[in-house]
């Protein structure tokens, strides 16, 4: 388990050092990888991280290179530690990189428990060892909804909490992404938005306020949507950093952001950016085999989602008859449980096809009077493991 919430940085392009590392760290801290070649993405990792540790690797065929950027990324912050890591000892590297301002040195072949424990005292030591680190500040605006399935609907979920959230706050900036939008639509809605994630991803540096407010839609004031369906090519784990960076941008300029995690793309979403999470939301159906899929699928993200993380489940197409009893699905589920969506097929198809959020279909459907008397539930008890509660963002209507 993470001793502490401290994210660690490594600039590396050699696939040994990443290994061993990995092997060494032992989950005691997350660790983000960067390549060594793009120093622009390495600083903006670390910004939005606000990682206090960095470790860069040594290419012994250009050892310059790694000084240079350790002799930057040493410059760039008070609050920064930044070690460097060698395959060998070499006593040359070793007295240059101090010149540039490394606080120590790794050698890969070293002790585990050795290296685990240089690393915890330099946390402890280091000139930021007072800061508050990133994951808290994120962690307050950040929702995944995901399925144990694809054929639950977490999409209608997601965009339906979307539009909930923001008719009982409407002052509060909320943004909603869709990992399943198409070219036509972003969740259940006709998209009109010039700006996609995938825009961001290849030009982080043009994302900005001014940018969001002529690229992106608002489906209502102050609620935005964005289709962050990603190509196979994106999706790779070494665009974790890309990602990280453009979410954490988003962040910084909304009060909330929800997230509609394809289960086909979820493993990949949570290992990026599942440390950050403040609610993971799941939903199955009341089947004892998703019941089952759901526990796999969140224990094998244990060690990606902070222990703060509120995590819950829900049922959608909930029917009385012939569901199993709800003492067997929480037991195979291992999460606290939230509450039932009905089936409701009459206002889920009338919303899809017509392209309107359900909450603007003639009369009061049934789907939605549950979702809000979850909504209140979900204030009214907060999980006790969970340091932010909604208030600021969900009241009792």
């Amino acid at each position: 388990m993470m001793e502490r919430e401290d994210v660690l940085i490594c600039i590396t392009d050699d696939i040994g050092i990443r290994v061993w590392l990995e092997r060494t760290l032992d989950g005691a801290w997350p660790v983000e990888f960067v390549a060594a070649w793009d120093l622009s993405r390495a600083s903006r990792l670390v910004e939005a991280t606000r990682s206090r540790f960095v470790m860069v690797a040594v290419d012994e065929n250009e050892p310059e290179k790694a000084l240079r950027i350790i002799s930057a990324l040493s410059a760039s912050g008070e609050g920064l530690s930044v070690v460097s890591l060698a395959r060998r000892l070499n006593q040359g590297h070793l007295l240059q990189s101090m010149r540039a301002g490394a606080r120590d040195c790794f050698i890969a072949s070293s002790d585990g428990e050795e290296i685990r424990g240089r690393i915890r005292q330099l946390l402890h030591s280091g000139p930021g060892s007072s800061s508050t680190n990133a994951p808290s500040a994120m962690r307050r605006k950040m929702t995944l909804v995901t399925s144990a399935s694809p054929v639950v609907d977490a999409r209608l979920f997601a965009q339906s909490l979307a539009f909930a959230l923001n008719q009982r706050n409407p002052k509060a900036r909320i943004l909603a992404l869709d990992t399943a939008a198409t070219a036509r639509s972003v969740f259940y809605l006709d998209s009109h938005n010039r700006l996609t994630l995938e825009h961001l991803l290849r030009s982080p540096e043009a994302l900005d306020e001014s940018l969001i407010e002529t690229a992106l839609e608002e489906y209502a004031p102050n609620l935005r949507l964005l289709a962050a369906c990603l190509s196979a090519e994106s999706a790779v784990n070494d665009r974790n950093a890309d990602l990280l960076i453009a979410v954490n941008q988003l962040a910084g300029m909304f009060d909330h952001v929800i997230i509609n995690v394809d289960p086909a793309m979820a493993d990949f979403w949570i290992a990026a950016v599942g440390l950050y999470a403040r609610d993971l939301m799941m939903l199955i159906h009341p089947i004892v085999e998703q019941a089952h899929a759901a526990r796999e699928r969140l224990d094998s993200w244990r060690e990606r989602l902070p222990k703060e993380c509120r995590r819950s489940f829900l049922l959608d197409c909930h029917e009385p008859k012939g569901s199993p009893s709800l003492s067997a699905l929480q037991h195979a589920v291992g999460i606290e449980y939230l509450g039932a969506l009905p089936l409701d097929w009459p206002s889920r198809l009338m919303a899809i096809n017509a392209g309107l959020p359900i909450h603007k279909l003639p009369g009061k459907a049934t789907y939605l009077r549950r979702l809000e008397e979850i909504l209140k539930r979900y204030e009214a008890a907060p999980s006790k493991s969970r340091l932010t509660a909604l208030r600021g963002l969900v009241r009792t209507a």
